[in-house]
C-alpha cells in the first residue's frame, strides 16, 4: 500500500463502495475456515465525515432497526442474546454457550478489568487535548487464543485531537465488507466517535479505518457487483438529510442508558404508543430517535397495522433515520407507494429507485445480514 494512493472519501457510504471497488479489481481469493473469499490486504480508509453514518444503497438491504439496537447494546456494556437475538436472529450462530456473545465489545470497552474506557480515554484527552496516549482496546491476549466462535474483528481504537476536531482511529484484523465494514462496524463506532467529541468538546473529525484484511465472501460476490453496478454517485446526504446529535454529558451516560434498555425492554414485550411520551422526555436528539426506531420496528414485529407503521415513520423528523425507515419498510412490503413522500425525501427517492429492478429474494435478505 502507497500512501500516495489512499484518497479521502466523503463517508461511510463512499467508504464501503471505494472498498468493494477495490476487492473487485485487486482482491485474491483464498479460502479460510472452510469459507472462500476475495481479499485485500493491509487496507486504509480514511472518512472525512463519519457522522454521515447511514448507508442506504440498492442490494445492500441494510436494517437500520438492527444497526442502532445492537450498537446501544455496545455502548451500553451488555453481552446478552436475550437483547439482541430480537433484533439479530443469528445472533446464537456466533455465540459459544447460547446466551451471551464471549468476546463482546461493550464489556470489554466498559468494563476491562474494572476500567471504563469510555471515561478513561475522555479523561486523558480532557487533561491533554494533544494526547497520544487515548487509546481503547478490544483483543484481549489472556482470552482470546482460544478455539471459539466469537473473536473480536475489532481491537483498537485510538481517539487524537488536533486543530479543535478529534480524529478516530480503528484497527481490525478482520473485516467483512458486506456484513462487518458495510454494516455495524462503521455504524458503531461513529457513534462512540461522536459521543467522545461531544464529552471533549471538540468537533468530529476524520475516522481512518485500517483492516489487516478486508473481505468479500462468495456468498456476496453477486451483492457486491450489484451495489457497484447500481451506485450512482450520490447519497441521502447529498439531498440535505442530517443525522441527529448527540449532547449527553458524560457523568449522565450511564443512567441515560439505564433508561434505554428499561424503554426497551417494555416495547420490546408490548410495544404501546404510550412509551412516545416517555422517549420524548429523553433530552438528546440522537438517542431519542435512536429509541423511537426501536419502538417503530418492535411495532412492525408484533404485527400492527400498515396504517399504525406509516403513521410512526411519519413521525419522525427528517433525517437519515427517516430516510432508512422508509427505505426499509417500502422494500419490506414491496411498496413504494406506503408512505406519502414530498420535498427533499421525494427528490431522493425519485433519485435512489430510478431504474431499480429488485427481486423479492434481494428485500428479504436484510433482516438476515450480520458479521462481527
Amino acid at each position: 500500500m502507497d500512501w500516495r494512493d489512499i484518497k479521502l472519501v466523503k463517508n461511510e457510504t463512499f467508504a464501503l463502495i471505494n472498498v468493494l471497488q477495490k476487492i473487485d479489481e485487486n482482491g485474491s481469493e483464498i479460502i479460510t475456515r472452510g469459507f472462500e473469499q476475495k481479499e485485500i490486504l493491509s487496507n486504509l480508509e480514511i472518512i472525512e465525515k463519519p457522522d454521515e453514518r447511514v448507508i442506504v444503497l440498492k442490494h445492500r438491504n441494510n436494517n437500520i432497526f438492527a444497526l442502532i439496537a445492537e450498537t446501544l447494546w455496545v455502548l451500553g456494556g451488555r453481552d446478552d442474546l436475550d437483547f439482541l437475538q430480537h433484533y439479530l436472529p443469528r445472533a446464537a450462530e456466533f455465540s459459544d454457550d447460547g446466551k451471551v456473545w464471549r468476546a463482546a465489545y461493550g464489556p470489554r470497552l466498559r468494563n476491562w478489568y474494572g476500567v471504563d474506557q469510555f471515561k478513561e480515554v475522555a479523561r486523558l484527552i480532557n487533561q491533554d487535548e494533544n494526547t497520544k496516549r487515548a487509546a481503547m482496546i478490544i483483543y484481549d491476549p489472556a482470552k482470546d487464543y482460544i478455539e471459539t466462535k466469537d473473536v473480536p474483528c475489532n481491537n483498537w481504537l485510538h481517539f487524537m485531537a488536533r486543530d479543535g476536531k478529534l480524529n478516530l482511529n480503528v484497527s481490525v484484523r478482520a473485516n467483512d465488507a458486506i456484513w462487518g465494514f458495510g454494516g455495524i462496524n462503521m455504524f458503531e463506532w461513529s457513534f462512540l466517535h461522536e459521543m467522545m467529541s461531544f464529552w471533549t468538546k471538540k468537533e468530529v473529525g476524520k475516522l481512518s479505518w485500517f483492516t489487516g484484511t478486508i473481505h468479500v465472501y462468495s456468498r456476496h460476490y453477486q451483492t457486491a457487483s450489484k451495489i457497484l453496478e447500481s451506485f450512482e454517485g450520490k447519497t441521502l446526504y447529498d439531498f440535505g438529510f442530517q443525522s441527529p446529535r448527540f449532547s449527553t454529558p458524560l457523568e449522565k451516560f450511564d443512567p441515560l442508558m439505564d433508561n434505554v434498555f428499561k424503554l426497551e425492554s417494555q416495547m420490546r414485550k408490548n410495544p404501546s404508543l404510550d412509551i412516545i411520551d416517555e422517549i420524548n422526555k429523553i433530552d438528546d436528539e440522537l438517542i431519542q430517535q435512536s429509541m423511537f426506531m426501536l419502538l417503530i420496528y418492535n411495532f412492525y414485529k408484533n404485527g400492527c397495522s400498515k396504517n399504525t407503521l406509516i403513521d410512526l415513520v411519519l413521525q419522525l423528523p427528517r433525517s437519515d433515520f427517516k430516510i432508512a425507515a422508509i427505505e426499509y419498510f417500502t422494500r419490506r412490503f414491496d411498496d413504494k407507494e406506503l408512505f406519502l413522500l414530498t420535498g427533499n425525501e421525494k427528490e431522493f427517492f425519485d433519485y435512489y429507485w430510478s431504474n431499480e429492478e429488485d427481486s423479492v429474494l434481494e428485500r428479504n435478505v436484510g433482516d438476515l445480514a450480520y458479521a462481527k
